[in-house]
């Protein structure tokens, strides 16, 4: 893989004044304080249904494994500084959760939201973050996904995007989003729920499952190529997440 560099020079001085503007949430007890760190994966604990592969509940797919890799191309592809480490899991039940501009939802086919994750969620988009839903088994999931999500934002709607979206060219320019999912069969969706300025504010990765190309890039069980694009795109969410 080959970053933008041209493109990476420009996004650093936006990405610098938002990190400083999330910085002073943090605790002073907080690991991700240490200066090198610019970005920390936060994957959200869900409260929800009972099951998951071999026993790991649907929150958890793909973790830890997903975060490491990630955050090693992230560091190599765009110059931000993080760690294989700088991972972390919170709640939206917690208001620790407000210290991440940027966090990952596994499997939300299995999502039951209490009525104060339902209130923090509300509360998290409203003060500009960025939530990346991901893990879609099918229609049933997605049925799930809508449910919880009109708990959250009775008002709102997910609309489909397209290739013209800012999104797909923010660093890796993206021809493309007929992405080949891991697992099974179907075309391949991105929704996403944004604001008046066409901010995407979350993105739902409908019929695929770019964390599991994450999980085991560094392995032959996945075709290098795929993976490679699966990156792409989670790039360029944390990017645009960053930047706008």
């Amino acid at each position: 893989m080959r970053s933008q560099k041209g493109r990476g020079q420009r996004v650093a001085a936006a990405l610098i004044l938002f990190i400083c503007a999330w910085l002073p949430q943090r605790s002073a007890a907080d690991p991700d304080m240490d200066e090198a760190t610019q970005f920390t994966f936060a994957r959200i604990h869900f409260s929800g249904t009972s099951g998951g592969w071999y026993g790991v509940p649907g929150w958890a797919h793909d973790y830890p494994r997903a975060e490491r890799n990630f955050l090693k191309i992230l560091a190599e592809s765009t110059g931000i500084r993080t760690s294989a480490e700088s991972f972390r899991v919170v709640r939206f039940d917690d208001q620790a959760v407000f210290d991440y501009p940027w966090v990952y939802i596994s499997e939300p086919g299995s999502m039951r939201l209490t009525p104060r994750e339902v209130e923090n969620f509300r509360e998290y988009i409203r003060r500009g973050g960025f939530v990346m839903v991901d893990d879609f088994d099918g229609p049933y999931d997605w049925m799930n996904w809508n449910r919880e999500f009109k708990q959250v934002f009775p008002d709102r709607e997910l609309v489909e995007l397209t290739i013209d979206h800012p999104i797909w060219h923010c660093f890796f320019d993206i021809k493309a989003l007929d992405m080949i999912p891991p697992r099974w069969a179907g075309k391949p969706e991105f929704w996403a729920m944004m604001d008046e300025g066409r901010r995407v504010q979350i993105i739902a990765n409908f019929n695929n499952d770019i964390g599991d190309y994450w999980e085991w890039s560094d392995t032959d069980a996945v075709p290098i190529e795929l993976s490679n694009e699966a990156y792409k795109f989670g790039i360029n969410y944390v990017i645009y997440a960053l930047t706008h």
